[in-house]
């Protein structure tokens, strides 16, 4: 029989997202007591390439848990246990030196490499397309994986495992090597249902059969909050830590976001609540008691995240990184992005707002599809459409774009809500966690253009307090995900829409709808450019001297 955790337990949970990596330390009631962050270097070797070095993962990870643990000496020596969250990135074992361009090991869920090999597995007709949205995204592992193999066919046979980046951080933890069901689930060809999960017939096809073989894919996964195994002497030594802390099996970052924002009585509300994790990227996600099939969104995964229970998450591939681009490179931008000029931006915007009403950047619409659309379209290969443009570049201009960039993402997520709602779901309150939730302009947008209740959470660190629950199911501190949410779940608050603005959104959506539709009929002419022959093949000028 193991010991109860003492009543002064602590919580230590850390998150890997696309550029750093944070730790913070929670009370048992999800009070943050603690935290720190620590970068580390996206590298881009390549067009469309985007990894990392995994050292440089370990080091920020480990150089981040010290430094929170060394702000509350007293509650880190009560840690019960430690869960780790991170993005959907592939991170690879080989022999013989790191297998990726740049001197690489990780590749990051951004890269979009694949492209090519994730629309010949979505012409493949496997049945696992019914379980991710009808299509493959280039951002799971199947695609980059498949590229790998064609393209750096002698990098792909020095591998020795692959693993979800948050399962690789729990290795290097444990010294064991298990994978989390949630990993599994949303971003392989596995199938938690089936008898036989692995869509080998799919592998097999692909050439890929060879998969399973490389470290412990083939062994059954974890559950979300299962012990993943205790922290070794030499991990201990890394991070402050004590040796033999339980370790959770894990989770992607956006799932943990979700647990961090969901409130209290989620059971109960399920059908009715989307949890919104809006950073680089935004993640939408929804869970059900029965399993629905919805074109453009990823799944449904059976126990992702809750046992018993099939999870969708729909989003948007740029989002904070969009806003960040408009910072980066418009010519009138006070200088590259950080927190302090979206900050700035944003306030000089919503004074124009207030000055000028919906008349402000009425010509200016986006498609907000800069790295394809993750839903509802379920296309990684379209691009963005933008009306207005002219050859201003001054001030105004940049404002206008920042605030078209930001209107989009919020029409964008309004247009995710009705498709969800359209196949069973019956959204009436989207719950906001994330970076997003400190840029006013995007707050005030999501608040009007909706068409759904704003609602967040009395909590500045929502992922990590996801992330914390997973760890206070390993440590004992709760039975399951649903008491962890209901023990810790911090405070939440409606955010009342302003209904002049709730009008002038409805407009602005319509136009979006209509460009949505013109963008995707150019994106099918361009690609099937033969249909349509030149002027000069029509007159027969065509190589005429």
């Amino acid at each position: 029989m193991t010991a109860s955790p003492p009543s002064a337990a602590t919580l230590l949970a850390v998150d890997v997202g696309t550029l750093s990596a944070r730790a913070g330390l929670f009370d048992a009631a999800g009070a943050c007591l603690a935290t720190a962050t620590t970068p580390f270097e996206l590298l881009r070797p390549l067009e469309r390439h985007a990894v990392y070095r995994m050292d440089e993962i370990w080091a920020a990870a480990t150089a981040a848990i010290r430094a929170c643990l060394g702000k509350a000496p007293d509650a880190a020596r009560q840690v019960a246990a430690v869960a780790f969250d991170a993005t959907s990135s592939t991170a690879l074992t080989a022999t013989g030196g790191r297998p990726l361009d740049g001197d690489a090991d990780v590749i990051c869920w951004m890269d979009h490499r694949g492209e090519a090999e994730a629309e010949e597995i979505g012409e493949s007709g496997d049945r696992w397309l019914d379980y991710i949205g009808g299509s493959a995204s280039p951002e799971i592992h199947l695609p980059k994986l498949l590229w790998l193999k064609r393209h750096r066919p002698e990098a792909f046979a020095r591998l020795t495992a692959a693993r979800d980046l948050c399962d690789e951080l729990a290795v290097r933890l444990t010294g064991e090597d298990r994978h989390s069901l949630c990993g599994l689930a949303a971003k392989w060809p596995y199938l938690p249902n089936d008898a036989d999960p692995w869509r080998r017939e799919l592998l097999g096809r692909l050439g890929l059969s060879g998969l399973l073989d490389l470290g412990c894919l083939a062994a059954p996964p974890l559950p979300v909050g299962a012990l993943h195994g205790r922290v070794t002497a030499a991990a201990a030594a890394e991070t402050g830590l004590a040796a033999g802390t339980p370790v959770a099996v894990g989770l992607i970052d956006a799932e943990a976001g979700a647990l961090g924002v969901v409130g209290r009585g989620y059971g109960a509300s399920m059908n009715t609540v989307l949890a919104m994790i809006g950073g680089t990227s935004s993640s939408f996600m929804a869970w059900a008691e029965d399993e629905r099939r919805i074109s453009g969104v990823w799944g449904p995964f059976r126990d992702a995240v809750f046992p018993g229970y099939w999870m969708h998450e729909a989003g948007q591939s740029l989002s904070g990184a969009a806003l960040d681009a408009v910072l980066d490179h418009h010519p009138a931008s006070p200088g590259k992005a950080s927190g302090e000029r979206h900050a700035a931006a944003a306030r000089e915007i919503l004074a124009l707002l207030d000055a000028e009403g919906p008349a402000f950047a009425a010509r200016r619409h986006i498609v907000p599809d800069w790295l394809g659309n993750r839903a509802p379209l379920g296309d990684g290969s379209v691009r963005a459409l933008v009306t207005g443009l002219g050859e201003e570049t001054g001030p105004r201009s940049f404002f206008e774009h920042y605030y078209a960039t930001a209107r989009a993402l919020a029409l964008q997520t309004r247009h995710i809500i009705e498709h969800l709602n359209r196949h069973g779901y019956e959204i009436s309150r989207v719950t906001l966690a994330g970076g997003h939730i400190k840029n006013p302009l995007l707050l005030r947008l999501y608040r009007d253009a909706l068409g759904a209740e704003l609602v967040t959470s009395d909590t500045a660190e929502p992922v990590l307090l996801g992330t914390a629950m997973v760890a206070a199911v390993a440590g004992g501190l709760a039975q399951d995900l649903f008491a962890a949410v209901e023990r810790m779940a911090p405070q939440q608050q409606v955010l009342a829409a302003d209904p002049a603005w709730v009008v002038a959104h409805d407009r602005s959506y319509r136009t979006y709808l209509d460009l949505f539709e013109v963008r995707n009929r150019i994106e099918q002419d361009a690609r099937a450019p033969q249909a349509t022959p030149s002027p000069a093949a029509r007159d027969g000028t065509a190589g005429a001297a």
